[in-house]
């Protein structure tokens, strides 16, 4: 029986069946494909397809002339998390390929095949960029040449935001110390020191969520940053009122998820994840009748607004505090301008006064002449 597409009904999902008829004594496959419409079937069958046959020749052939494929450079590469969850996405299409077949294309073309729905700026982030980082890191080690990898352009973006029916590219809203309380009045102590830590430290929500006891000297006003995007752990003082109030959470662990393979490690927050917290975090905004501004956006983005935008303060000092590398990606990403029509509104009027008061004197002195 050669390889078909079933449709589960009970799931709606495609499913592969049969047997591939260009491998000799071909084992009967079952496999989900994990879409829901055909053609994303189809395309991944195709994909499917070839990567066996790939793998059965290669499997042949003696060590020294077996191409390095890409499976060979994801074993070499110790991924986060976060991109171990990207990689397990890409493999079905990828993990029999030798390097040398992939091309920036076809990287490029895995995005609307894996997430047709989704942004081309997801597709970079969760396509592109794992992969690109696995094949170099790989020809770092001397395996395999390097590949260059160009994002989507302009047109294929906005062309695929009008497929989806919404731009992927909306600015975020921050926080501010009005929405923080408001939040705060609606939620249990932990949950709410989590947003304001966050906003007043400009610490990721995967940062937050990793603070062990052994990161906090709450008697000195310290706590240590664990790392991200590159940058070190960082001790970080502060304020006296933030110190007190987390000295009165006692350290927890996640709860059990079923996993056996789950970690449980004590930690301030005592969240697994931020997925763990994200349906909380809107059900809090909603009965505080607040708007939902996820954590990356109350918090640092927050943190920017308020201390560039409300309080002036000079952006190297935010910088540094804040953890940000330059202040170019400061201000590009994260300050966001704020009532910025009636600002510009006002300074127009300003600019006109001003103007004006030097004409008016002069004709009042002409015509006392």
């Amino acid at each position: 029986m050669p390889l078909e597409l079933i449709n589960r009904k009970d799931t709606d999902v495609w499913h592969i069946r049969g047997r591939i008829d260009e491998i000799p004594d071909c084992k009967y496959i079952r496999k989900s494909t994990g879409k829901t419409r055909k053609a994303d079937a189809e395309t991944y069958l195709a994909w499917f397809k070839q990567q066996q046959i790939r793998a059965y020749y290669a499997s042949d052939l003696p060590e020294e002339e077996r191409p390095f494929l890409f499976s060979d450079a994801v074993e070499l590469y110790n991924p986060t998390p976060e991109f171990a969850g990207y990689l397990l996405k890409v493999m079905p299409y990828l993990e029999n390929l030798p390097i040398s077949d992939i091309t920036p294309t076809m990287v490029r073309n895995l995005g609307p095949a894996i997430s047709p729905f989704n942004s081309t700026e997801t597709w970079h982030k969760q396509i592109v960029t794992p992969v690109r980082a696995v094949i170099n890191h790989a020809h770092d080690l001397g395996k395999c040449e390097a590949i260059s990898i160009k994002g989507y352009p302009e047109t294929e973006r906005l062309k695929q935001d009008q497929k989806r029916g919404k731009p992927s590219r909306q600015e975020k809203v921050p926080g501010d110390w009005d929405w923080l309380l408001r939040f705060r009045q609606h939620t249990d102590l932990r949950f709410g020191l989590l947003a304001q830590f966050m906003f007043e430290t400009a610490a990721r929500i995967s940062q937050a969520l990793a603070i062990t006891p052994n990161d906090l000297d709450l008697g000195n006003c310290i706590v240590s940053i664990p790392p991200a995007k590159g940058v070190d752990r960082t001790p970080v003082r502060i304020s006296d009122e933030l110190s007190a109030e987390l000295m009165q959470l006692q350290p927890r662990r996640p709860r059990r998820t079923g996993n056996p393979n789950q970690e449980r490690p004590l930690t301030l927050f005592g969240y697994a994840s931020r997925s763990s917290v994200y349906k909380r975090w809107k059900r809090v905004c909603d009965a505080a009748k607040i708007d939902h501004r996820m954590p990356h956006a109350a918090g640092r983005h927050g943190f920017a607004t308020e201390m560039l935008n409300r309080q002036g303060i000079d952006p190297h000092a935010v910088a540094k505090y804040g953890r940000w590398k330059d202040t170019k990606l400061l201000f590009e990403t994260y300050g966001h301008s704020e009532n910025a029509e009636s600002k510009i509104r006002q300074g127009l009027r300003t600019g006109r006064v001003q103007a004006l008061q030097p004409r008016s004197s002069n004709k009042l002195k002409n015509n006392k002449e």
